[in-house]
């Protein structure tokens, strides 16, 4: 049943993390070095997985989300077009909660009618939405990767960077990447074993850095070819905390380029106060 990040999901996150435990010496596990990694879907459920149950000591999330009405109704304008693609993707992996449907109809009908009752919507999208237990996170100052990609039209860039300042404002210790493309462009080709096809796209290495560095800090790094035509902040002792990849018109065919900063707003970035006229 596929229910969106629910309470059943992450449940059976941790019980993944039970069956770890006991299977730990089988499968030469360290069950006190765990790290979630998800993308889209996973990405959103990395961090709650990681919200719930502190036996996860980081987590990454890839192309996925941290407020689940802004991602689905971003300025009160509904996603028909995404939310259809999904319905449709999850009916061919799965069987989709049918009070997935119910609550998108009581979200439109909210945009059309403000008197509607939203308590029960908001609810349900409070309950999936990672930016809601930030405190339960932050509080253990949970390591986390924040991945998503400029061209994104399902979970937008700056709803990536307002869920770094949730994460950051309550304590967490939080990277940012932002890559060019559409929803998971960054990450799929590596994942369907196409990589070669495209120029090297640095989100997967970031990601086992990210991993090795929380997990086993006394391990050797993976090289760092991402930084290579990086320009901006000269590279702290750690990850730079924010990265843009700069856009080519070229795209994924060749070598990304970013610009780091260690810091949201950047340094360099100056308040003007605009007055219109009397």
């Amino acid at each position: 049943l596929i229910e969106v990040a629910g309470p059943a999901d992450v449940a059976d996150a941790s019980a993944v993390l039970d069956e770890v435990g006991k299977r730990a010496a089988e499968w030469r596990a360290d069950a006190e070095a765990i790290g979630m990694v998800g993308v889209s879907y996973g990405g959103g459920l990395a961090l709650l997985g990681a919200a719930h149950d502190a036996r996860v000591k980081c987590a990454a999330s890839l192309s996925g989300w941290g407020n689940l009405t802004r991602a689905l109704a971003g300025q009160a304008a509904p996603n028909q077009v995404w939310f259809d693609i999904l319905m449709s993707t999850s009916i061919l992996v799965g069987r989709p909660d049918p009070q997935i449907h119910a609550m998108w109809e009581s979200l439109v009908s909210a945009v059309v009618d403000p008197a509607a009752n939203v308590d029960p919507l908001l609810a349900w999208a409070e309950e999936r939405s990672p930016e809601a237990f930030a405190a339960k996170m932050c509080g253990r100052r949970l390591p986390v990767l924040v991945s998503n990609n400029a061209q994104d039209e399902l979970f937008v860039s700056d709803a990536a960077l307002m869920l770094r300042q949730t994460l950051h404002g309550a304590g967490c210790r939080v990277q940012l990447l932002i890559n060019q493309g559409v929803h998971a462009m960054a990450e799929l080709p590596s994942l369907a074993g196409i990589g070669g096809l495209v120029a090297h796209q640095p989100v997967w290495d970031e990601t086992l850095r990210f991993m090795q560095a929380h997990l086993r800090p006394s391990k050797e790094p993976p090289p760092a070819t991402a930084q290579q035509g990086e320009v901006g902040h000269p590279h702290p002792p750690s990850r730079p905390a924010i990265r843009f990849q700069l856009r080519s018109p070229e795209g994924i065919f060749v070598a990304p380029r970013f610009v780091s900063y260690d810091r949201w707003p950047p340094r360099e970035q100056e308040a003007v106060s605009l007055r219109l006229g009397q």
